[in-house]
């Protein structure tokens, strides 16, 4: 036997059969109680009655969890089946491990001297997320389709969304420090839109985003466009940045983010019985993700020596997206063969627009700032030059704020021309200047080593989970009006108390999309590390499971929902 061959030697396959024997049997009954709970909830007369694929996604969330109970206990109690030495040494040789003192182990083989734990450490930290998971996916199903959860209407107010959001501002500078990488930098190198920063930006508008819609401020629409449009700039902006610099196109890197951007929003869709357009976001960043990975992608080995023939694509980029988006009916030729997972058909329009207006619509908003994204991260390394220049040389100190009035002055001039109009003529307008105030933010923002060094870290804490905040907003701080509907109510645990219930709520709202964020990234790095073989394995078993728990959610839904709820 070779070593890293599994299950060859004669003692240790009894002795990993009694390992696996002993999960199969548990995870069998687990299964057969899922089925059993999911049956009773699907015969139940509910306000919001389970499709098949919401049987089955709840199989899946009650088998993680029971079987990650299990774990849990069996690790506590220390439950582990005893082998001999030799089985030991052959499970280690199995593994590829080396036993030194194999002579000694063969001659006492028979004697039971060892164990083994019933669980690696590193299933059982795949368990700890998948209940996890299943746990707050049933909790938001709960906040948003049960009548468990108390809400309550919306009111537009500008004081209080003024004075929250202000108020945030204010508590927030208490905690302004140096960023990270300042405190290890020269005079001469002080880099612009660090990632702090940029997590900071983000963290800030996402809190007005978020404000906006929890009191109704319809007059910050324009505002919130710009806010959208800067995350896709720094989708071009961030993932530009990666390729050219890291040049690593490999399949790893690319379903890592796929999964970052869609893993979260996938199982809300399945759980709510939701469309993915509902989460607009997350197929919108999905987009223009690709397409900045195929504009450096094609010809990827002369991006770095021919200057001209990257910009070159970058300007082909350009006339693709005039072409498909300001072109009558090629958008909609190119997204027909997608309309399964890009339709809309919630209470937005109620039925009076074409399945595809809302992606048609989100996506004609912002096809264009991604470029320039992808341009201002080309040209970074000149811009970040220029402006440590400045922090060295006093004799241009004149230069530096004249460029800041001159930019400040655009900024005016873009508000008061193009910012300040109606929701329709804005709306028409934004995707070609959306670019002007963005580039306004970047220079003020960096233009003096200050600012530079300085973050507020309460606003770059909160621009790490903008995905999971923007998901969770809708089932677990407002109420939505039910499938594909959008939140119209608020969460309401203490009627009565407005203030007490939006800071409770809040916490609760804000501790479950961190959780949820950790839970994305401990299962990316269990089912997508970075080996092609090893994605293509773990593919394969998640496959074979989601084929598994669907024929489940479908025999338990035809054989138990109510009559009624039976085609839905």
């Amino acid at each position: 036997r070779q070593p890293g061959q599994i299950g060859v030697g004669r003692g240790s396959r009894p002795a990993m059969a009694a390992v696996s024997g002993f999960w199969a049997v548990l995870i069998t009954c687990n299964v057969g109680l899922s089925v059993a709970l999911v049956a009773m909830i699907c015969a139940s007369p509910l306000d919001h009655a389970l499709n098949p694929w919401q049987a089955s996604v709840a199989i899946a969330y009650f088998v993680a969890i029971l079987t990650w109970v299990q774990a849990e206990a069996v690790q506590q109690l220390g439950i582990s089946p005893a082998f001999t030495r030799l089985q030991l040494s052959e499970m280690a040789s199995a593994l590829g491990s080396s036993d030194e003192e194999d002579g000694d182990d063969k001659s006492e083989g028979d004697a039971p001297t060892g164990c083994v734990p019933a669980i690696s450490d590193s299933y059982l930290g795949f368990l700890r997320a998948a209940a996890e998971m299943g746990v707050i996916m049933i909790v938001m199903y709960i906040c948003d389709r049960t009548s468990l959860v108390g809400k309550g209407p919306k009111h537009a107010s500008k004081p209080e969304f003024w004075g929250v959001f202000l108020l945030l501002v204010l508590l927030s500078f208490f905690g302004l420090r140096k960023s990270h990488d300042s405190k290890v930098s020269t005079v001469a190198d002080v880099k612009p839109l660090q990632r702090e920063q940029t997590e900071e930006w983000k963290g800030w508008m996402q809190v007005m985003f978020l404000l906006y819609h929890y009191w109704m401020a319809a007059e910050m629409y324009n505002a919130i466009r710009m806010f959208i449009a800067a995350y896709i700039w720094m989708t071009g902006f961030g993932n530009f940045s990666y390729y050219y610099t890291k040049e690593d196109f490999g399949m790893p890197r690319f379903v890592q983010m796929m999964w970052r951007l869609n893993f979260l929003v996938f199982f809300v869709c399945l759980t709510l019985n939701n469309e993915y357009m509902l989460y607009y976001i997350c197929p919108l960043h999905t987009l223009f993700t690709v397409m900045v990975y195929a504009t450096l992608w094609l010809g990827h080995t002369r991006n770095r020596a021919n200057a001209t023939f990257l910009m070159g694509k970058i300007f082909g980029m350009l006339l693709l997206s005039t072409l498909i988006w300001d072109v009558p009916g090629v958008f909609d030729t190119l997204s027909a063969p997608l309309t399964p997972l890009l339709r809309y058909s919630g209470d937005l329009y109620q039925g009076n627009r074409a399945a595809l207006y809302e992606w048609h619509f989100r996506s004609y908003l912002d096809h264009f700032v991604w470029i320039f994204g992808m341009l201002i991260a080309y040209g970074f390394p000149k811009f970040d030059a220029w402006l440590n220049k400045l922090d060295i040389d006093e004799e241009r100190q004149t230069i530096r704020w004249a460029a800041i009035a001159a930019v400040s002055s655009v900024f005016a001039a873009w508000f008061v021309l193009i910012g300040c109009k109606g929701k329709f003529e804005y709306n028409a307008l934004h995707p070609y200047t959306s670019f002007i105030p963005i580039g306004c933010y970047i220079f003020l923002r960096n233009s003096t080593r200050w600012l530079r060094e300085h973050v507020l870290p309460a606003w770059c804490e909160i621009g790490k989970y903008t995905l999971e905040t923007y998901i969770c907003q809708f089932h677990i701080w407002m109420r939505t009006t039910g499938e594909n509907g959008n939140p119209k109510s608020l969460l309401v645990f203490l009627p009565g108390w407005f203030w007490l219930n939006f800071v409770v709520v809040s916490a609760f709202y804000v501790f479950l999309s961190i959780r949820l964020f950790k839970i994305t990234l401990a299962l990316k790095d269990i089912c997508v590390p970075n080996d092609v073989r090893a994605i293509v394995i773990n593919v394969s078993k998640i496959g074979s499971g989601a084929v598994g728990f669907a024929a489940l959610g479908l025999a338990t839904h035809r054989a138990f929902a109510l009559p009624n709820n039976a085609s839905a």
